[in-house]
Order: structure tokens, then C-alpha cells, then sequence
């Protein structure tokens, strides 16, 4: 938890095919000085924002409990389609 008036700030962004030419999808995690955070995952389309603060301690658990839960079910579709769906040389 934050201890008097010390934030730390996060700021990471990346894009999650750096290299196609088909596909503009990213993400962008930041904590600001103000103790906002926010996690958007963006495409050529529409995106998705999450957000809250690092000040108040429900706000914390939650958003770990969000981005988790977010992570697990990213890994679990990608092991689905990797399952069902990769072509694998052979």
C-alpha cells in the first residue's frame, strides 16, 4: 500500500504484433502520480479500460483480482486455440 504521499508511477506500453501489417493491437499499463491506474488493451476497432487507484486498499485488491483474472483467461484461450487450431509442422 502507499505510505504517506509516495506513488510510484508504471508506465508500459507495447504493441502486440510489432511486426504485422494487418494488426494495430496493444496495451497500455500506467500508474499515474495522482495514484490512478489504468490498463487499456486497444485494437484497430474498439478497446476495453480498466482502471482505479492505488490509494484506497480495496481498490488495490480489486485491481489485482482484475488484472489476474484478465491474464488467466488470456492463457487459457491461447492454449485453446494453440490445442485446436496451430498448424504444427511436422
Amino acid at each position: 500500500m502507499v505510505e504517506g504521499n509516495s506513488i510510484q508511477t508504471y508506465n508500459e506500453k507495447q504493441f502486440l504484433l510489432p511486426d504485422s501489417i494487418k494488426s494495430m493491437a496493444g496495451y497500455h499499463a500506467k500508474v499515474m502520480p495522482d495514484g490512478t491506474y489504468m490498463f487499456r488493451i486497444h485494437d484497430c476497432n474498439t478497446g476495453i479500460r480498466l482502471i482505479g487507484n492505488v490509494t484506497d486498499p480495496q481498490d488495490v485488491m480489486d485491481g489485482v483480482a482484475k488484472l489476474r483474472t484478465l491474464a488467466e483467461a488470456a492463457n487459457k484461450m491461447a492454449d485453446f486455440i494453440n490445442e485446436n487450431y496451430l498448424i504444427s509442422k511436422k
